[in-house]
């Protein structure tokens, strides 16, 4: 198993494969284990009960040939190539202790590192299928609905635009829109929220989640290679590859660190046997050593740990692009969060519409309406649907104009009309009443031929999860900032609410990543929106966070951290997860480097044996380590 770093391969017992290793199925490693282990323990029959040196040689070499079936291929490979690696150490310990009379301790330091690789194996192997097991959450089969009749086919077979049907309590199969019949859906495998989504004609569903209540048809979108679920395990297995910091540096020290390890080895050889040691004695205290020092526990602390958390965080519906956004966000110590959408709910309605120089509440609307029906922004969205219901025309617009972060201008009738906030309003030259930024709310002033002629202030709800989430930021010490485009008034209102330590108001947005560019001082900063419209302040943040991103392709790409639903009590959970993450590698680091210190000084003093230096220098502490981290894996 080759471990790259920076273009190097290093320390091979904790990393990818070779190509042979990966076309290799579990169970012929499995075979392999259990014919090295009755060999051994006949030799060690043999040994206490015949003492037969001969058959005890021939059994331990087969033993040794046996375990070693990949390990010293790849050892010699090492070698020819000067890239002395733990599996040209293994492979030498092995045959050297043949040679100097030790045949069942060499048979035992091969045969312990092959059941430690495949433990290793083993738990990969688990990570990779807690994976793959999200995907295979997906039936296999769909009824699709056709002219002839109700059809099974595999998912595979489904198409964009073909209607399926899916029954009460089973999964559905691919991602698409209701066309008919109301139901319930339970979307905890991609949320992590178990609670029963009410579903219905017009809404989405996705891939691997459960039909709970009525029969519903379901017009297909993507196809299973592009499903939300699919698209997760994509992500997840590319994250995998990313490290962090910390990792690439114990990659580096590993590199390094090989040598060294066979230069001490050999450095005891000769002063131990210069002090009047035998040569054999001599020999196997370096070979002791040797295998003490090897430093593979040391190496596979780290990634175990970190894909582990990447995992066990995506079967909770939050999704790490890579090990390196684990380690900032276990030193967070400021978070920011956009306001509109994130830390509100994003639904605005309008709250009051009042009038100026004579115009009257229909006018203001239409004129509203009219300008604002071009627009996807919820601003718009609020004032169209309300110019619906009270059934004003909205008239054709001219000239049409949408300034970022401003508003919108144009002309209806031949009248020029401006519907915008302050900034607009006072770059037109028009006056408007001075008192309405002491009100909470969005305001939308509305202008005719340069005459305020009314405004219409709008509400956004608070996020129920936003006051605990920004409490239990506070409760781990962790600065809370509210990043908003409205006006003073709404930001103190909103900021009173959810407590939280600063806020920013009437930011443009190149003005949201100024805010964030001058918290990057105060430590790690992570920023919280919408992953779409925030674009340019995640770019701008250590790490970016996009809530609710299960219907967003755009934002389950782009962003370090993708919260699968709307739920902001994740942003603490997160973090202090990846400050879990982040103890575990350093109790493994500490666990593997203590053991090995105090096996290397028994070697060094005489009292290790090569069984003692494998069975706990080098499988033992392995074992301890993938232990610990593959608690990070469990499901919260």
């Amino acid at each position: 198993m080759l471990l790259e770093s920076e273009g190097e391969a290093v320390c091979t017992h904790c990393a990818k494969h070779e190509e042979e290793d990966t076309k290799t199925s579990m169970n012929e490693k499995y075979a392999l284990a259990g014919l090295s282990s009755v060999t051994w323990v006949v030799a060690i029959l043999v040994e206490l009960l015949w003492q037969n040196q001969l058959i005890v040689y021939s059994l331990s070499i087969a033993a040794i040939l046996v375990a070693g079936r990949w390990i010293i291929p790849r050892g010699l490979r090492g070698a020819a190539k000067i890239h002395l690696d733990i599996n040209f150490l293994m492979t030498f310990a092995a045959f050297a202790a043949l040679i100097i009379g030790a045949p069942l301790e060499g048979a035992a330091a091969m045969y312990l590192f092959f059941i430690a690789n495949l433990l290793e194996d083993r738990a990969s192997a688990q990570v990779r299928n807690d994976i793959q097991g999200l995907l295979e959450l997906a039936p296999q089969m769909i009824t699709l609905k056709t002219s002839s009749g109700l059809v099974e086919v595999p998912v595979e077979s489904g198409q964009m635009g073909e209607v399926f049907v899916v029954k009460p309590g089973d999964r559905i199969g691919l991602d698409g829109i209701v066309v008919s019949g109301t139901t319930s859906v339970n979307q905890s495998p991609i949320t992590g929220e178990s609670v029963p989504v009410s579903k219905q004609v017009g809404d989405t569903v996705y891939a691997g989640t459960i039909n709970m209540d009525g029969s519903v048809e379901i017009e297909v979108t993507h196809l299973s290679s592009e499903t939300v679920l699919s698209r997760i395990v994509s992500l997840v297995d590319e994250a995998r590859s990313k490290r962090s910091p910390t990792e690439k540096l114990v990659s580096r020290i590993s590199h390094r660190y090989t040598p060294m390890v066979v230069l001490a080895s050999a450095a005891m050889v000769v002063v131990t046997f210069a002090f009047g040691f035998t040569l054999q004695d001599a020999v196997y205290r370096g070979l002791t050593l040797l295998v003490t020092s090897c430093p593979c526990a040391f190496v596979i602390s780290i990634p175990v740990s970190m894909v582990s958390s990447i995992a066990g965080s995506a079967r909770s519906g939050v999704l790490v692009k890579g090990s390196e956004y684990i380690e900032a966000l276990s030193k967070s110590s400021v978070v920011a969060f956009d306001k509109t959408g994130t830390l509100t709910e994003g639904v605005l309605q309008v709250e009051n519409i009042t009038q100026a120089n004579g115009a009257t509440r229909e006018e203001v609307l239409h004129i509203a309406g009219s300008l604002e029906q071009y627009s996807e922004h919820p601003i718009s969205r609020a004032v169209t649907q309300l110019a619906e219901i009270e059934r004003v025309t909205l008239g054709t617009v001219d000239s049409f104009q949408a300034i970022a972060g401003r508003g919108v201008t144009g002309e209806i009738g031949g009248d020029k009309v401006v519907a915008g906030n302050r900034g607009l309003m006072q770059e037109k030259g028009i006056d408007i009443p001075d008192n309405d930024t002491q009100k909470a709310g969005t305001n939308v002033y509305v202008a005719k031929n340069g005459n305020h002629v009314g405004t219409i202030r709008l509400m956004d709800s608070v996020r129920h999860t936003a006051r605990r989430a920004i409490q239990d930021l506070s409760a781990m010490g962790i600065r809370s900032v509210m990043l908003t485009g409205d006006n003073e008034a709404t930001a103190v209102h909103v900021a009173k609410i959810l407590q939280v330590d600063e806020y920013h108001a009437d930011l443009l947005p190149h003005e949201k990543v100024e805010a964030v560019e001058s918290i990057t001082d105060e430590g790690t900063h992570l920023f919280v929106g919408d992953g779409i419209n925030d674009a340019p302040a995640m770019a701008a943040s250590d790490v970016s966070v996009a809530m609710g991103v299960i219907g967003s392709d755009l934002a389950l790409e782009t962003a370090d951290v993708a919260l699968m639903e709307d739920d902001l009590e994740k942003i603490p959970i997160l973090i202090q997860q990846a400050q879990k993450t982040m103890s575990i590698v350093k109790q493994n680091i500490a666990v593997s480097i203590g053991i090995k210190a105090a096996v290397a000084i028994l070697a060094i003093a005489g009292l290790a044996t090569l069984w003692l230096a494998v069975g706990v220098g080098d499988m033992g502490v392995s074992l301890l380590v993938i232990a610990n981290a593959l608690r990070l894996a469990m499901r919260r």
